[in-house]
């Protein structure tokens, strides 16, 4: 009995030697209260911050889809703005091919020449011009028969001849292909259109873009308690110029046909043009 009792004190002693070695560790590494403090403030003073905002500002910008304003400082207002003018587009061009097949290369280019200058023959008689008679792509390549285990073998080739046809009136081009199929084609690749009075629908979209750049200029005047003065200056946008139409040949295609069997409809477009003017603010 007088054993386990001078057991169990000294396991006390021990215990509470430990217990006081563990907290003068913890002094030890511990970081002060003020310390944590300081930190805190810190980090929650840079996440409330918030932007000071000036009482006087030197520019206030109005955008919206298609245009953008600003009042500057320096006593003047720019602005941004598009005109659009619809217009249908009167000249195409077309893209179609002639393909042939035959087992021998040499074969199947032969057919195809000859396949191709029929073609070629046919859009002179119509009145079309060679410079506006183009090959765009020519094309061989062989024909593959794929055996059960994954195998394969040449069994023939295809030529294909692409030409592209400029410079046509959208009135004549549904005969055109009706003609060029009679002569050879067997393929259709795309008809772009284009419009001969582009250069003055330009000019119309280019007159409401600034037309249109003044009335923004102006409301901001008035809203700023100001006058609208001269124009700084002008300065012309992006220009998209895929319907703008530019050849000679045009008047030189004659319709010596009757009649059109392909139906060709170019349907409207639209002409856009975009500026951006700076006005003088009184």
């Amino acid at each position: 009995m007088r054993k386990f009792r001078k057991s169990f004190f000294i396991a006390g002693l021990v215990s509470l030697s430990i217990f006081a070695a563990l907290l003068s560790g913890c002094d030890a590494a511990s970081v002060p209260v003020a310390a944590a403090q300081s930190q805190s403030s810190e980090t929650s003073t840079s996440v409330s911050a918030q932007p000071q905002i000036p009482e006087s500002t030197s520019s206030i910008p109005v955008q919206s889809q298609d245009s953008y304003a600003a009042l500057s400082g320096d006593k003047t207002v720019t602005v941004s703005a598009s005109g659009k003018v619809s217009v249908v587009p009167d000249m195409a061009e077309i893209i179609f091919g002639i393909s042939t097949e035959d087992t021998d290369a040499a074969v199947a280019q032969d057919k195809n020449s000859k396949e191709a200058q029929k073609v070629v023959d046919k859009l002179k008689e119509l009145g079309i011009s060679e410079k506006s008679i183009k090959t765009s792509a020519y094309d061989i390549y062989p024909q593959y028969d794929y055996d059960a285990e994954g195998g394969s073998r040449i069994v023939g080739y295809t030529v294909d001849t692409t030409l592209t046809v400029s410079d046509l009136p959208v009135s004549d081009a549904g005969n055109v292909i009706s003609q060029c199929v009679s002569a050879g084609i067997n393929s259709m690749n795309g008809i772009n259109y284009s419009c001969s009075g582009y250069d003055d629908a330009y000019n119309e979209a280019l007159a409401e873009a600034v037309n249109a750049a003044a009335g923004k200029a102006q409301v901001l005047a008035t809203a700023s308690g100001k006058s609208l003065g001269d124009v700084k200056s002008v300065v012309e946008g992006y220009q998209d110029v895929t319907l703008q139409y530019r050849s000679l040949d045009a008047a030189a295609f004659k319709n010596s046909m009757e009649s059109s069997d392909a139906v060709i409809m170019p349907g409207e477009s639209d002409v856009e043009a975009q500026v951006t003017v700076t006005y003088a603010l009184n």
